[in-house]
């Protein structure tokens, strides 16, 4: 610690003497922490940005794997799966945004899935992380942080300019093929930008064999259209989608004796129209004026097959989600010297859920098949917000920044509940599933950036978070499809999480040395938790039955740390550490998915020109050794979660339940072959895993092992 001390202070005095002739260093912008373009270094959250260039050399197999290694992110990638991990948060209590574009919706549930991992994979072009309560810029479930997506786009040109590129890539350990193409075209008036990308994974191999089924197949592009009659006044048509097909799940896969996995996705497909326009410099009242629409789809078949001594039952569910949205936001700048800056807006989504199910159900000993509509299912309905927010920029004195703001957010839920949703016997009736709520909501933040010196920068921000309940709390009912002989009753009774979250840290920026540390408290309050309500009996099986209720409190704390120090011209290390602890403190046990200490570090080369770079990276991860009692009926805690939670037969993996650290060498290499004006071949190459080793990610149902050795070869060639 004394070293780092003495580095710091060695270095922060060197930057007060800038070098003659040096070229200014370019602001790296962020616009999640503020939905603005601002400077990341005068925004008080702690954020993440992920270059397309940094996209590219990854070459990760989904965009929830993009994140790894990033600062305060615990990713467990999980085949097609995968839901990252932000200050203990994740699942409904993280935004997801793509193109500002909200995926979160009333449907989302807690715990793993799979909405972040549900886009092209050559479609994004840049990602940025608020880690962090981010309810006033966005809202419900923005608790643990915000992850914005952003696709890949045209930008004007003042001549005609055209181009594209190709890319190809395989992955080794799961014979992963990815093919891609990308066209823009653009002018001083038009702007246009395209792409599709289809990929075929296999079943990935651990160090012990390959792990079956985690297979998928995917496929879909982009489309940016932009139209710029005037200088400054812009109108943009998008377009993003993705399906998945074959999606494969290795959790209870082997429950059933004939050998078919228990649980598959034929099909998932989501797709987002966005339209907005853009007026830049409209006078004192506006900088910035956007107004937008946009139109969401997402359409998924999942199958659940049970095998019984007499049949063979397969029940299909398909679910269904419309979101249509409008919004309006203006950001206007202020003051003799332009410090002060406010961004004022409103937004309404409408939302249409529904689902249904069938049932094919087959005599093994006839081979004959019925089909029928069997009952249990959350009820359609819709579920409406509308907010207004409000933040300010402002310096009271030279050298601080202060940011405040505040949100007003109403949702309401209506379910439209028929006889054939309840099931027979289960302890509630078509009434319980009505419900016609309401939630009204107020956030607010305070923030602050003081500039120490030209290099070192103090940070403080304070926010308060929520998260309205959805469809899966207050409706879900009958047996969840991961129980432990343990059924779930309607609550309708129940209000919005909330928290409030209090950050301190220190930045430092210099020429060659970049670095953050950051503590924070997230406390917890109306947490809706699940409790025993005695038991109900289904099909001549007992069960225990639980209701939601906002019946316990908790916090999180933790501290982030991230570096990077140019050692020359070549070489950079690198070095992040992550800490996370939360419990509950009405029940006195640890929260549910908080990691265990993590982190990477590593050195990469770089030379002149950039035509050639080469990264070693260690990733690692200490013992998971604090869990929550629900974690050890998790299939994701026994021995194989293929045959689902901790039994006699499928001990947990260890008799603690604590899963074991590990350390993970990374090799990545890549290098411009050819160069001619703006026509360019390069070749990326990965080496995951180099030396096999064998581990599993905490927090991962997808996982008896993560993958072994992986070699990925991709090339690009731009025109």
């Amino acid at each position: 610690m004394f070293s780092l001390s003495a580095l710091l202070a060695a270095h922060l005095q060197a930057a007060e003497k800038p070098k003659k002739n040096e070229a200014e260093e370019l602001p790296t912008m962020v616009i999640t922490a503020s939905r603005t373009a601002q400077d990341q270094k005068k925004v008080p959250q702690s954020t993440n940005v992920v270059e397309q260039k940094r996209i590219e050399r990854f070459q990760a197999t989904s965009p929830s794997e993009m994140l790894q290694e990033q600062p305060g992110v615990w990713v467990n990638q999980v085949a097609a799966q995968g839901s990252p991990v932000i200050r203990g948060q994740m699942g409904n209590k993280l935004v997801y945004l793509w193109d500002g574009v909200r995926i979160n919706n009333g449907g989302i549930f807690s715990g793993p899935n799979p909405f972040f991992n549900q886009f092209p994979i050559d479609a994004v072009g840049r990602m940025e992380v608020v880690r962090g309560a981010g309810s006033v810029q966005y809202g419900s479930d923005a608790i643990g942080g915000v992850i914005n997506v952003f696709s890949k786009r045209g930008e004007f040109s003042e001549s005609l300019n055209v181009g594209g590129d190709v890319y190809s890539r395989y992955g080794s350990n799961n014979t992963e093929f990815t093919n891609a193409m990308n066209v823009h075209a653009s002018n001083d008036m038009w702007a246009f930008a395209a792409g599709w990308s289809v990929q075929d994974a296999g079943n990935y191999h651990t160090p012990t064999g390959p792990l079956q089924p985690t297979s998928f197949h995917t496929s879909g592009g982009y489309a940016n259209l932009a139209f710029q009659p005037v200088k400054g006044h812009v109108f943009r048509l998008s377009w993003v989608g993705n399906e998945r097909t074959d999606v494969s799940s290795y959790v209870q896969s082997k429950l059933n004796a004939n050998g078919v996995p228990r649980i598959y996705s034929p099909l998932e497909r989501r797709g987002i129209v966005k339209m907005d326009y853009t007026a830049q410099d409209l006078g004192f009242l506006s900088d910035e004026l956007k107004v937008y629409g946009y139109y969401q789809y997402y359409d998924q078949m999942r199958e659940r097959r049970v095998q019984t001594a007499t049949q063979f039952n397969n029940t299909i569910t398909n679910s269904d989600q419309d979101v249509w949205g409008v919004g309006i936001q203006n950001a206007a700048t202020f003051g003799r010297n332009k410090n002060t800056r406010l961004v004022y807006g409103m937004d309404y989504r409408h939302e249409n859920l529904s689902s249904a199910q069938m049932l094919n159900s087959t005599v093994l000993a006839t081979g004959v098949t019925t089909v029928s509509q069997p009952a249990g299912i959350t009820p359609d309905g819709t579920y409406e917000v509308f907010d207004t927010f409000v933040t300010l920029d402002f310096k009271p004195v030279e050298k601080l920044l202060m940011n405040v703001g505040a949100r007003y957010e109403n949702t309401h839920l209506q379910s439209r509940p028929e006889a054939l949703d309840v099931i027979p016997g289960a302890g509630y009736t078509v009434n319980d599933l009505a419900s016609n709520k309401y939630w009204n909501a107020v956030t607010w933040n305070v923030g602050a950036v003081y500039q120490a010196t030209k290099s070192f920068d103090l940070v403080a921000n304070v926010a308060t978070g929520f998260r309205s309940p959805t469809y899966s709390d207050l409706l879900s009912a009958g047996t969840p499809v991961f129980s432990s002989l343990t059924a779930s009753l309607p609550s309708t009774m129940i209000n919005p999480e909330k928290s409030i979250t209090y950050e301190f840290g220190a930045r430092v920026h210099t020429e060659k040395l970049k670095g953050s540390l950051t503590g924070y408290l997230t406390k917890l309050s109306d947490l809706i938790t699940s409790t025993t309500s005695g038991t109900v009996v289904i099909s001549g099986t007992t069960y225990n039955a639980t209701r939601n209720s906002n019946s316990a409190q908790g916090y999180i704390t933790g501290v982030e740390f991230a570096l990077s120090y140019d050692l020359d011209r070549h070489f950079t290390i690198f070095n992040n550490t992550t800490w996370t602890y939360g419990q509950n403190q009405s029940q006195n046990v640890p929260l549910r998915f908080i990691p265990p200490l993590y982190g990477n570090f590593g050195v990469r080369f770089e030379s002149d020109e950039k035509r050639y770079w080469v990264e070693l990276s260690e990733l690692w991860a200490g013992p998971l050794i604090r869990h929550n009692p629900s974690d050890e009926i998790d299939a994701g805690f026994s021995t194989d979660p293929a045959y689902g939670s901790s039994s006699a037969t499928n001990p947990p993996i260890n008799q603690n339940f604590q899963i074991p650290g590990f350390f993970v060498t990374n090799i990545r290499t890549g290098w411009k072959v050819w160069e001619e004006g703006n026509r360019s071949f390069s070749l990326t190459v990965n080496l995951n895993n180099v030396f096999d080793t064998k581990y599993r990610q905490a927090y991962s149902q997808q996982q008896r092992q993560a993958a072994g050795f992986n070699v990925v070869v991709g090339g690009r060639l731009t025109f």
